[in-house]
């Protein structure tokens, strides 16, 4: 029985049933889209320079060489972070576009914008980074030093019709949360002032166009708190953070904080529907990027404590547990209806 002569099979038979063999395997077994397309896609939900965005290029080298695939990030800010994740959830559920997050973008922003029609439970966390405390900060020239000088002078600021502003990144963010929690349990009044992300914030503060805001305890805004460009009140951390001494826990600085404990986590994410197999793949590939020495240093670096890398169903665990936290955080101070 004669058939075709495949243009590349070296001539002999071994060639020929080797040409046949593979030919038929490629029909059982079609690539998925991630394994063949050129490149994955990091698709951050924030501006350039905000923490996920730096996270993401960091992790951007050692996974792909763990993939052996290039990796392009992507920033598609806007809307508490809703466009970037409908994107990623539009997009084909194959495992070639991952988004960076933290707990703000999948699981607060649904629960304040009405136009963001997803559910956190739609997607899953493949890879947890870390987690990273919050400093409360002030301008520069704020009459107060102390959290509880702080307090005094917010008092004195509302009861003369001129509350203090607070900067925060979005209705609904983590920051936005924790500034109306600190308010409401030490019974302070803020003017809430919306920004497109950390790093414009952080200006605004430094050149004293606001006056609070809580940020995150790394990168370049470490550094503006270390040189004295912004002042530090305390830290959402349960103990004095390393990186800056003079942060004591606001827990320990007033009986109405007691328990007042905040941190920011960043994750990557799939849609839930994404196949197992293209899971696992990215799950590995994170899991060893984890592991690289410079990445756990430059972690370290920018205020975060690096996560071990944690088994698939214990990251289900800890993403079901952080949408409960969460979800009542936001209904505590009337973000989410009772």
């Amino acid at each position: 029985m004669s058939g075709p002569s495949p243009q590349h099979g070296g001539g002999g038979g071994l060639g020929r049933r080797a040409w046949i063999a593979a030919s038929a395997m490629a029909c059982l077994v079609p690539p998925s889209r991630a394994q063949t397309a050129r490149h994955l896609t990091f698709l951050v939900p924030q501006p350039a320079g905000n923490p996920g965005d730096v996270f993401a290029r960091k992790l951007q080298a050692p996974m792909q060489r763990a993939l052996g695939q290039a990796i392009v990030v992507e920033n598609l800010p806007g809307a508490g972070g809703s466009i970037g994740l409908q994107r990623m959830l539009n997009a084909p559920a194959d495992g070639a576009t991952v988004a960076v997050v933290s707990q703000t973008e999948p699981i607060l922003t649904p629960l304040s914008l009405a136009s963001a029609r997803y559910r956190p439970e739609q997607m899953r966390m493949i890879g947890l980074l870390g987690r990273t405390s919050y400093v409360l900060a002030g301008r520069p020239d704020m009459p107060a030093k102390t959290h509880a000088q702080l307090l005094d002078l917010a008092r004195q600021a509302g009861a003369a019709g001129r509350p203090l502003t607070f900067g925060h990144i979005g209705q609904g963010s983590m920051i936005h949360l924790m500034g109306a929690q600190w308010a409401r349990l030490c019974g302070v009044p803020l003017v809430h002032v919306p920004y497109r992300g950390v790093p414009p914030l952080a200006q605004d503060l430094m050149g004293s166009q606001i006056d609070l805001s809580f940020v995150p305890l790394g990168g370049s805004v470490l550094g503006m708190l270390e040189a004295g460009h912004l002042r530090a009140f305390g830290s959402t951390a349960a103990q004095t953070p390393a990186l800056l001494p003079q942060a004591a826990p606001l827990g320990q600085q007033s009986a109405a904080l007691k328990g007042f404990e905040h941190t920011a986590w960043g994750a990557l994410l799939l849609p839930r529907k994404t196949p197992e197999a293209a899971v696992l793949r990215l799950h590995q590939a994170f899991g060893a990027a984890m592991r690289d020495a410079e990445v756990q240093s430059f972690l370290r670096a920018n205020g975060t404590e690096p996560q071990e890398p944690l088994p698939l169903d214990a990251l289900d665990r800890f993403y079901a547990a952080e949408i409960q936290i969460h979800q009542a955080l936001a209904r505590t101070v009337g973000v989410l209806p009772e």
